[in-house]
């Protein structure tokens, strides 16, 4: 059975009762807000608020939250920001808490007294977020038990490129893909149609969006995700604060999407149809004058063939330069010379597959004579250390390959200082390993342990915790049924016990594998495309 979302009382509701609570909250809120650089719409009102699912400095780093908070004020409808509470941070975490309120920023207003409420997910683990942040606002938890005065949730994000699927049970609007111009318009119908259920039907039947689960045990269909105009590129900051994990730092995409094929990747080519480059004169002529950080966002920012001269031009000017990905096969002494007088430190690259038999079979492509080579370069050009990304688990993988990774590790090491991080495989809907089964806890700590004691203290790891990845890949591989699971497991405290048995609890998915190229081999083969060959698959 699915839990029942609690109704919340009149003063719960409408920003939780008065008090002392409101006033150390406009004091935190105010704080923040006399430190940012760009806030908009301070003296305006709107019907509009931009919810995060997670804290105010996670909320403020995310490209994607802000471009749509200064689009809405381009439009004209304005939007106020609010973020879950720092308190409410934890996965782990006994709930119901202590009262708060949640107040906008722009206006100290409850965020349950909008009438439309957008909320943007990045990952399927903030869906802890979006469960406490709803119902510590007083709006009612599932999108079924709403009436006419509550708010309208939208929900969108990076994660509807993938398996929103568990959002379903909580917004009542569900837009897929890029939204710059899918929110605006999903607005206007809303903010033209007086009454509720009529306002929601309005923008969910509009294109790449659907209705969430407004009528209990409906689902809709999921959207394909829409892929924003050229002219609304690039994604940049409105707003430049010290309180983020990314402190005064200007976000901007010389790039969005990838065209590359690895087998994991939500963005990879056939999600997004390819790379979409800028010239390096767009981003760089939208860097703002007090600007001394800028970050460079996209899914393969070192596939821009004008990157060494847009980096050479930021640092000339005087301003350090972070890049969100390096690829081992992109690095060249020009583009390390200038990370290098940018004040970086460390150069981190991504290698994902352990080996390299298991990165051929991902389509990784990332060869160990470009991890040597790159260690190599990094280590002329005077940086403190290098750090790789690996991932383990995928589908294949055996010790052999955790010792292949050993073995390289303790090369480069004899050149470079070496950190190694590594993440667990969870296989995502939209790629060719949809479905493909997760390693299990016991496995992927074995294997660590293994790659540790290879090492010998000579590289340092830092490995994800691989249970958070075991619920991780439950809520990537389920249907709206693992949203309502989410639900039991928050009310319980969120620890990794309180997943297994909610999702023990649950019904079986029904979820529709998706790999992400049907499309595509429809088009060539006149049918549905079946589970790709060549992958390594386990049944």
């Amino acid at each position: 059975m699915r839990p029942v979302s609690p109704r919340s009382d009149g003063a719960n509701a409408r920003g939780h009762g008065r008090g002392h609570g409101h006033d150390d909250e406009r004091e935190h809120l105010r704080r923040r807000l006399a430190r940012e650089v760009g806030t908009l719409g301070m003296h305006r009102p709107s019907e509009v608020a931009l919810a995060y699912p997670s804290p105010y400095r996670a909320g403020m780093s995310s490209l994607g939250f802000q471009t749509l908070y200064r689009i809405l004020h381009e439009h004209g409808v304005g939007a106020h920001r609010a973020f879950l509470p720092d308190a409410w941070e934890a996965m782990a975490l006994e709930w119901p808490q202590p009262r708060r309120p949640i107040l906008t920023y722009e206006a100290e207003r409850p965020l349950s007294s909008y009438r439309i409420v957008g909320l943007s997910m990045a990952y399927e683990l903030e869906i802890t977020g979006v469960i406490r942040l709803l119902e510590g606002a007083g709006i009612p938890l599932l999108a079924a038990d709403r009436g006419e005065h509550d708010p309208i949730v939208i929900a969108g994000g990076p994660l509807t490129f993938s398996n929103p699927s568990i959002l379903l049970p909580f917004v009542d609007v569900l837009l897929s893909g890029e939204c710059e111009e899918l929110l605006p318009a999903a607005i206007d119908a809303i903010l033209a149609t007086p009454r509720r259920r009529a306002a929601i039907e309005a923008a969910a039947d509009r294109p790449h969006a659907c209705l969430g689960e407004v009528d209990t045990g409906r689902w809709s269909e999921l959207p394909e995700p829409a892929k924003a105009p050229l002219e609304r590129l690039p994604a940049h900051s409105a707003i430049l604060t010290p309180d983020t994990e990314l402190a005064d730092m200007f976000l901007v995409e010389p790039e969005r999407g990838c065209s590359r094929k690895c087998s994991f990747c939500v963005m990879r080519v056939s999600t997004n149809g390819g790379m979409r480059l800028l010239p390096m004169a767009t981003p760089l002529g939208l860097v703002p004058d007090h600007a001394r950080k800028v970050g460079l966002v996209g899914a393969a920012v070192t596939d821009h063939p004008e990157l060494e001269a847009l980096v050479a031009a930021l640092v000339d000017s005087g301003r350090s330069v972070s890049i969100s990905s390096l690829r081992a096969d992109r690095l060249t002494p020009r583009f390390l010379s200038d990370m290098q007088r940018s004040g970086h430190r460390t150069i981190t690259v991504a290698s994902d597959g352990i080996s390299e038999r298991m990165r051929l079979l991902l389509e990784r492509k990332i060869k160990e004579e470009h991890l040597v080579r790159a260690a190599g370069l990094i280590h002329e050009h005077g940086f403190h250390r290098m750090k790789i990304y690996e991932m383990m688990g995928a589908p294949g993988e055996t010790d052999a390959d955790a010792d292949e990774l050993v073995r390289l590790a303790l090369e480069i090491g004899k050149i470079q200082r070496l950190v190694l991080t590594f993440s667990t495989f969870v296989a995502k809907r939209n790629t060719p390993l949809d479905g493909q089964p997760f390693l299990g806890v016991k496995l992927a700590e074995d294997r660590l342990r293994r790659i540790r004691e290879g090492l010998r203290g000579k590289v340092e790891t830092r490995p994800q915790s691989p249970r958070w990845a075991h619920i991780e890949y439950f809520l990537a591989q389920g249907g709206p049924e693992a949203g309502h699971a989410a639900i039991q497991a928050v009310h319980a405290g969120a620890r990794y016990a309180d997943w297994l048995r909610a999702f023990a609890d649950a019904p079986p998915s029904t979820r529709t594998l998706k790999y992400g190229d049907e499309a595509a081999r429809a088009r060539r083969k006149g049918k549905a495309a079946d589970r790709p060959r060549g992958l390594p698959i386990l049944l």
